[in-house]
């Protein structure tokens, strides 16, 4: 029998770690190069020069040749990011759709031994799938079909393409010698129960089989593409215990295989789409799975990317669609990010025209696509007459608060600074309006429930700060945490202006210690401040998941310590001033007077 870590079965633990790409946790980190079928990188664990530390994704293991530190993702949020072992277990059982049991619940076995089953019976019928395209009678029916899509076995290899023979019992055939229970079959998506009977039948037939990946590269799915007359066309996995199509990409798993260091990935709508593109030398493609784009899948595309292009038709259906996936992007468009859109010619889709014009037509098309901006103000300004003063008041009225979703940053204030330029009116009163015009909304919507009160108070305990100047320095402690060095990025005499705001004396206590001491090891970090009154802060904001790429890092950590030092500054100045204004006009010299005109020439009344 197998162990419990308190009242988590060791089951649980192996499947979740089973399920979790190692790469992808430890990357947030450590910069990893591909290296044959491993990655490496500079050692977290110990100052070093030359690359010793390598990650094995097939295994789920990390092994450093200088210091030998070594283990699993779950050892590695222990021991890098000093978390302990519950949080750590619970943000992986997250990141991988499953939830950490409660202490009052015991996780039944039968569940977790369903998963482990059901992985095994899916990669069973990836390799029959395989073997069928290989070696069956009717294969040419599959194979003609596939040349006839200008797919080459080459491409059919490298996603592990198949083929399920017109027969009602195939693979139920085929899976009797391996002595699966019936009922795990069922629940494995593969098998198709008979209304009021016992008897199955297999769920694809006569389809091209295309396994769909988790990240790690198990096949958790599959999708079939018809090859003779009927419908549906196109027919996907039901969802399991280890399949949620609104958390999945297919292709992901194999763009990141044959693209180690991904700028940009495009989001088609099919399965040949991501095939044809890959054919055609652009292996950064992904398609949906029959679903519109979720928060799962924009929130998994930029830890990996910071550019994401939607491909879709240019009819009313594909700018409707468009407009949805716009609208799921915006609270995930900090600095950094970009989005845009590639709108295809009537009756193209990315297979046929990438085909068409081969890859540099297809990328040149990616270079001139519309811009985030150009579409998100086309699309509201369509319905409306903007030579109007109800048509710019409209504008502003539907603009402002999805605006409002971006989070606070340059993006955000050039979209508010686009918008008053088209209506004619000022940021500031742009802004104060739709302030204005939430508040009444959010009268108007009645009394609060007390359980809403109940729960937003349990949060704010909770929670990490999320004022704008809390969240900018959270960011940064946080960067610093995962990335010490960092702190080079300034001389310490800039460091030392931070003091003058208490509010930053975390983050100038942490730089201090780290130029000072030369600390570049978060373990060290974490023994300085453990008998601080903020240490529990520090932890927080160490787990703290950094949705940018680690390669990001230096950029924003810039542009949040010259934001404070600029502010810090402007504060300064509005102090200096102040005083000088409760002194008589008398007693002001020329200079100090002609520093108020100066000051009030380059401010609004309201900021002095």
């Amino acid at each position: 029998m197998k162990e419990k870590t308190g009242v988590i079965p060791q089951d649980f633990i192996e499947e979740v770690l089973d399920r979790t790409d190692i790469v992808e946790i430890i990357e947030a980190s450590v910069v990893l190069k591909k290296m044959g079928k491993n990655y490496q990188g500079l050692c977290p664990f110990h100052k070093e020069k030359t690359p010793s530390f390598t990650v094995s994704q097939d295994k789920g293991f990390y092994h450093c040749f200088g210091c030998n530190a070594h283990g699993g993702a779950l050892k590695f949020l222990q021991e890098h990011l000093r978390m302990d072992f519950i949080p750590a277990l619970e943000m992986l059982a997250e990141r991988v759709g499953m939830k950490l049991p409660q202490q009052d619940e015991v996780l039944p076995r039968q569940e977790n031994r369903e998963r482990r089953v059901i992985y095994e019976i899916l990669e069973h019928a990836s390799k029959f799938y395989k073997e069928q395209l290989r070696t069956n009678s009717t294969r040419e029916r599959a194979v003609e079909y596939l040349k006839g899509r200008g797919l080459s076995g080459h491409i059919a290899r490298d996603f592990d393409l198949g083929y399920s023979v017109a027969k009602w019992d195939s693979l139920q055939t085929f899976m009797a010698s391996s002595n699966f229970e019936r009922v795990f079959l069922n629940n494995s998506g593969m098998l198709v129960q008979r209304d009021g009977s016992d008897h199955s039948y297999d769920r694809f037939r006569d389809r091209i089989m295309f396994p769909i990946k988790d990240l790690r590269g198990k096949v958790i799915a599959f999708g079939g593409r018809l090859i003779g007359d009927g419908k549906p066309k196109y027919l996907n996995s039901p969802e399991t215990p280890v399949f949620q199509k609104g958390r999945e990409l297919y292709g992901l798993y194999e763009a990141r295989r044959r693209t180690p260091h991904l700028e940009k990935i495009i989001v088609v709508e099919g399965y040949m789409d991501v095939l044809a593109l890959a054919q055609n030398g652009i292996p950064y493609a992904v398609a949906t799975l029959g679903t519109a784009t979720t928060d799962n899948h924009i929130e998994r595309l930029f830890r990996f990317v910071s550019r994401i292009v939607f491909c879709f038709d240019g009819d009313e259906a594909g700018r409707k669609a468009a407009w949805k996936a716009l609208d799921a992007v915006l609270p995930y468009l900090q600095d950094g990010r970009t989005v845009a859109f590639l709108f295809l010619p009537d009756e193209e889709d990315p297979d046929s025209l990438v085909r068409k014009e081969g890859k540099d037509g297809f990328e040149g098309r990616l270079s001139k696509c519309t811009s985030f901006t150009d579409f998100f103000y086309s699309h509201l300004e369509s319905s409306l007459d903007m030579s109007t003063p109800e048509g710019k008041a409209s504008l502003s009225k539907m603009a402002m608060p999805l605006v409002d979703q971006i989070p606070k940053g340059v993006f955000k204030q050039l979209m508010v600074n686009s918008l008053s330029s088209r209506v004619g009116l000022t940021s500031e009163t742009l802004i104060s309006a739709s302030a204005s015009y939430q508040k009444r909304k959010s009268r108007q919507s009645g009394p609060i429930p007390p359980s809403s009160i109940k729960n937003a108070v349990t949060l704010a305990k909770n929670d990490i700060p999320k004022s704008e100047l809390g969240g900018q320095v959270d960011r940064a402690v946080s960067m610093l945490l995962k990335q010490p060095e960092l702190a080079d990025l300034f001389e310490p005499e800039e460091y030392s202006l931070l003091k003058a705001d208490e509010r930053l004396s975390l983050l100038s206590d942490l730089l201090d210690f780290i130029m000072h001491e030369d600390i570049l090891s978060p373990e060290i970090i974490f023994k300085y401040f453990n008998d601080r009154p903020d240490f529990m802060r520090l932890q927080q904001l160490a787990k703290k998941e950094q949705l940018l790429d680690i390669s990001q890092f230096a950029d924003e950590f810039k542009g949040i310590v010259r934001l404070q030092l600029h502010r810090l500054e402007e504060e300064s100045k509005k102090t200096d001033i102040e005083n000088l204004l409760q002194r008589a006009i008398g007693t002001l010299s020329s200079e100090e007077k002609d520093l108020i005109r100066r000051y009030h020439n380059g401010h609004s009344l309201k900021n002095v």
